[in-house]
């Protein structure tokens, strides 16, 4: 891990990093919204297998099963939109097989981080139902299950559980410093402890950058979540992409987008 010591970084960088992140976007538009829509089909399907099983379960651990799974296929999307920003930046051509077969070796440490930020995200959940006297945890278990059988609300429900997962995830990533988690296992082959040990040290090396960084995501996931939770379609790649370009200068030294280059009608790649 010596090679990928941590560099500083400024405040003014920041901006940088959103310009770069839309950019790399743009160039791979439909691998982005396709890996979204791929989520969102999934989460519509298990939403669906979990209604079916509501007579078998009780409410209470389906849903914590439900909310396991859907943390899990959470982070394999954004570790496809990474992966996705990485192959924009070198100019090169995104293979659907390629990008499954990076998930391979980490799929137990993408899980862990599924875990922790459900775990956030159901303590926030539980504070907030100890505060409301009238309420319980089988009760809300059952309203939020039972609200996902109307047909009318079931579009709306999904958008904002991917919007409040977003949320519950940067909590996480602020509380343990894991932003860059993901980049380090994809790219480098660490493990989760070594990747959280280094993503660690990058953090409290630019902790007032990042601290500012995460705050702002968090803002405005919060606000898309509760005005618009459509804006999460541009958000989850945004922020995949926002992460990737800020690994990169800090672990890399790289502050600058790559230029797409094209050969014979094909893309190569430009960064080795």
């Amino acid at each position: 891990m010596q090679c990928l010591e941590p560099q500083r970084v400024s405040s003014k960088d920041m901006i940088n990093w959103f310009k770069q992140s839309f950019e790399l976007i743009n160039r791979r538009i439909i691998a982005n919204v396709s890996a979204v829509g791929i989520f969102f089909l999934i989460l519509f399907f298990s939403s669906q297998a979990m209604l079916a099983s509501e007579a078998l379960m009780t409410p209470v651990f389906l849903l914590f099963l439900f909310l396991v799974f859907t943390g899990f296929i959470f982070y394999l999307t954004l570790a496809g939109l990474v992966v996705i920003s990485y192959c924009s930046d070198n100019s090169q051509t995104i293979h659907f097989s390629e990008i499954i077969h990076s998930f391979i070796p980490s799929q137990k440490m993408l899980l862990k981080l599924a875990i922790i930020a459900v775990s956030v995200g159901v303590c926030f959940w539980y504070i907030s139902i100890m505060m409301n006297p009238g309420s319980s945890v089988l009760q809300s278990s059952e309203n939020l299950i039972g609200s996902l059988g109307n047909d009318q609300i079931v579009f709306s429900y999904l958008l904002k559980t991917g919007t409040v997962f977003l949320f519950y995830v940067l909590l996480a990533m602020l509380a343990l410093r894991s932003i860059f988690s993901l980049p380090l296992i994809l790219f480098h082959g660490l493990s989760y402890d070594e990747a959280q040990s280094l993503s660690h040290k990058g953090m409290i090396k630019n902790i007032f950058v990042m601290t500012n960084v995460l705050g702002f995501w968090a803002l405005c996931v919060l606000a898309a979540s509760m005005l618009a939770p459509f804006l999460i379609f541009l958000l989850l790649p945004l922020f995949s992409c926002f992460i990737y370009v800020a690994y990169r200068q800090v672990y890399l030294g790289e502050g600058l987008n790559e230029k797409a280059r094209v050969q014979h009608g094909a893309l190569v790649v430009s960064r080795h």
